[in-house]
């Protein structure tokens, strides 16, 4: 499923209050996130400067992005990006 990147936004003050994040790729970053709800999700694909591209294991967006409250840098452990199926939800053709 292909979403809008303007679905896929996390509100920037939050998205940018604990970083900049290592990043595994140009601008790609892997990140652990709290929802507004308790959900915690670990293996977040996160977009400069405030994008959520992929989950890890998760076909489809398992949270609204606006509801996320904190955003932390994955643990190095948690940053594979090679043993994961990621699934992608922006066209990248799109402009950020």
């Amino acid at each position: 499923m292909i979403y809008p990147l303007k679905d896929l936004q996390i509100p920037m003050s939050v998205a940018q209050s604990n970083g900049p994040f290592e990043e595994f790729k140009q601008d790609v970053s892997i990140v652990s996130i709290k929802t507004k709800n308790g959900e915690s999700f670990e293996r977040v694909m996160l977009l400069y400067p405030n994008y959520v591209i992929a989950v890890a294991d998760h076909n489809e967006l398992p949270f609204d992005p606006s509801s996320v409250v904190e955003v932390t840098q994955a643990p190095k452990k948690l940053r594979r990006h090679q043993d994961s199926n990621w699934v992608y939800w922006y066209d990248s053709n799109q402009v950020v």
